[in-house]
């Protein structure tokens, strides 16, 4: 049987905590890029579900609240289980643990294709949030086995570029994918599952660990009492929780376009689903490519409360002005500038990655009470905005008054400013 875990019961309580580790050549960056590439192909298949709504909705008359579920239900898994799955695989090396989720992803894309109900593709789609959440804690451990701490900045970055690059193209592509179908969205289904398979086939032979940090891989602490105290340092972080504070309020409105969108755009604005696909990936690309730039800008944790309060603004008024308006061309601009906001992402997401004296199960552990907190905007949102457009009667109102939510990156700006000062003095 394969031994996935390391004994380290023997080990000092605190060695090596926080150290980074020994230099590695350039294919640091091909490890990294590709488990980012896995990790994002999941969030890709969770966001294209607002393209495939409207098919989904006549063939199986869901009403806007089951459709505010249908978008919601793999975040609603990540927000339930995300602590209890990061705390148990971050047991496991990481290279069997994206393999093992990216499989199991697959097959609960194709039970998904197959579903005959309502209940059967939430259970599918809820599965494979599962599948999502068990992974991430391959992410901090990589970073820890290949990365120094002033590069984590810049692994955040690329996290946003590549989210930009490869959600922004299922957006652009599910439309021509539905239409080669001739709107058939189970098919396209089948398609987002083989193309799961091949790229957990890509990782296989790309994916590897570094042998030479034996003291950075993942620990196994022999007692019950030592596995709480791992969780308790964890979830103990003010910033931990001001960063999904922060990540909570812009998800749902992320989520919220994301899913209704194509049908407000379709059903308000005469747009097909093609171009309301474009005006989601202007505002998903430009967020990409606008994460490197704040990476590399940041450098460290210095200047991160002013961009995160600008960001915060950008993204309200956009994301406001955006149902306000039936042109064209000013939904495409709108989503540009609102991209560029999402540039904020590395800020919060990286910071469970500049704690002091932390392990890289903690840090596994703290990055999943921040993106529990994410994914809670990410299932209330939609949610909300279809129980809104039953009790309004208007989804554009009802969209409106969820693009308000991202004001808690301005608190989270405020918040983490102060403890800034306070740490200073």
């Amino acid at each position: 049987m394969l031994d996935l875990t390391e004994d380290v019961s023997s080990k000092s309580p605190n060695e090596n905590v926080g150290a980074s580790p020994p230099e590695a050549g350039s294919y640091r960056w091909v490890v990294f890029s590709a488990f980012v590439a896995c990790n994002t192909a999941g969030f890709l298949i969770a966001n294209t579900i607002g393209i495939l709504l409207p098919s989904i909705t006549e063939e199986i008359e869901l009403s806007p609240s089951e459709q505010g579920i249908l978008s919601s239900a793999p975040f609603w898994a990540n927000l339930t289980l995300m602590i209890v799955l990061s705390w148990w695989t971050s047991r496991y090396r990481p290279k069997v643990l994206v393999s093992v989720t990216i499989l199991l992803g697959a097959s609960f894309l194709f039970v998904q294709a197959w579903a005959p109900t309502f209940l059967a593709l939430f259970l599918g789609r809820l599965a494979f949030g599962v599948t999502m959440i068990a992974r991430e804690p391959a992410r901090a451990l990589l970073i820890r086995q290949w990365l120094p701490q002033r590069e984590t900045n810049m692994a955040g970055g690329i996290s946003n570029l590549f989210f930009g690059i490869i959600v922004s193209g299922g957006f652009l592509l599910t439309p021509a994918i539905l239409d080669y179908f001739d709107g058939d969205w189970r098919l396209t289904m089948n398609v987002f599952g083989a193309f799961f398979l091949l790229i957990g086939v890509a990782w296989h032979f790309i994916g590897r660990e570094r042998k030479d940090v034996p003291s950075l891989e993942s620990e196994v602490v022999a007692s019950s009492a030592g596995e709480f105290a791992l969780v308790k340092k964890a979830v103990s972080f003010r910033e931990v929780w001001v960063a999904g504070i922060g990540f909570t309020g812009a998800m749902m409105a992320f989520f919220s376009f994301n899913s209704f969108f194509p049908t407000m755009a379709l059903d308000f604005y005469d747009v097909s689903l093609s171009g309301s696909g474009f005006v989601v990936a202007m505002y998903v690309l430009p967020g990409g490519v606008a994460g490197v730039i704040v990476a590399y800008y940041l450098k460290g944790v210095r200047g991160r409360s002013p961009i995160l309060a600008g960001a915060g603004a950008i993204i309200v008024t956009t994301y406001c002005c955006m149902t306000l308006t039936a042109s064209y061309p000013f939904l495409v601009g709108l989503a540009v500038v609102n991209g560029i906001g999402w540039g904020f992402f590395p800020i919060l997401y990286m910071v469970p990655f500049h704690l002091k004296d932390v392990r890289p199960r903690e840090i596994a552990i703290a990055v999943a009470v921040v993106m529990s907190l994410a994914h809670l905007g990410s299932a209330v949102g939609p949610m909300l905005t279809g129980y809104m457009q039953e009790s309004l009667g208007s989804l554009q109102l009802s969209m409106r008054i969820i693009s308000f939510s991202p004001i808690t990156l301005v608190i989270a700006a405020v918040l983490i400013g102060q403890g800034s000062r306070i740490r200073s003095k």
